[in-house]
This record gives C-alpha cells, structure tokens and sequence, in this order.
C-alpha cells in the first residue's frame, strides 16, 4: 500500500489545519480515502505533494477554481500559460490601483493641518466630500 498517514499529521508535513484539508476535500481538490470499518482513514505520501501544489498556487493568487482548472494540464502548458498571464495582468492592475490610492492618501496627509481641530479638518473635509 506504500507509506501513509493519519489527517493529523498529513496536516502537520505540510503546515496546515485539518479542517483545510476537509475544505480542500469538499471542493474536490483533494481526494478523501476510505474510511476502514475499524480504523482512520490514511492518506498516501503523495498528498503532501498535492496539498503543497494547492498552498503554492494559493500563494501565486490563485484561486480555487484556477488551481482546479491547473490540474487539467493535459493539453501542455497552455492552460497555465494563460492562467498565469490572466493572474500577472490581475496584479498589475491591482498594483497600479494601489499606487493610485497611495497618491491620494499622500495629497490628503500633505493637505493636513497637524493643529486643526475636527471640525475643520482638511481630511475629513475631502473624505466626506
């Protein structure tokens, strides 16, 4: 049957709850053995593996339904390609909105009057506004 292990320390290699793998397990991203009659179901080694997979592309900012579409990598790296394309331009966008409201935080913060008092606050005169 090869090397396996309980929920718990499956959970433990790869430094997450078991409550999230149960999660991953609903969504179908992880399969769940069978429960013997008497006994703990037991995960083979190779989940770390795939459970690894799932934290890393988590990381990249993948979601869910990215990283189920990822596993069909049958068609080459196309899929991924583009996934990962999709995701960078994501981000780029995410960041140059950052940066956007960075400046506009800035301006606010330059605008202010350090001795103000609230109800003449240049802040919360333009937040309001």
């Amino acid at each position: 049957m090869g090397k396996t292990m309980t929920i718990g320390k499956l959970a433990s290699a790869v430094g997450i709850s078991v409550e999230t793998i149960r999660f991953y397990q609903r969504q179908g991203l992880v399969a769940q053995p069978e429960k013997p009659l008497n006994g703990f179901r037991l995960y083979h080694f190779d989940t770390i593996e795939r459970l690894r997979f799932i934290i890393n592309a988590k990381s990249l900012g993948f979601t869910l339904n990215e990283i189920r579409k990822l596993d069909n990598l049958s068609s080459g790296c196309n899929l991924f390609h583009d996934l990962a394309n999709s995701k960078l331009e994501s981000i780029k966008n995410e960041i140059s909105n950052l940066h956007k409201t960075e400046q506009k935080i800035k301006a606010l913060i330059g605008s202010c009057n350090s001795d103000c008092k609230a109800e003449n606050c240049s802040i919360a005169v333009k937040m309001y506004s």
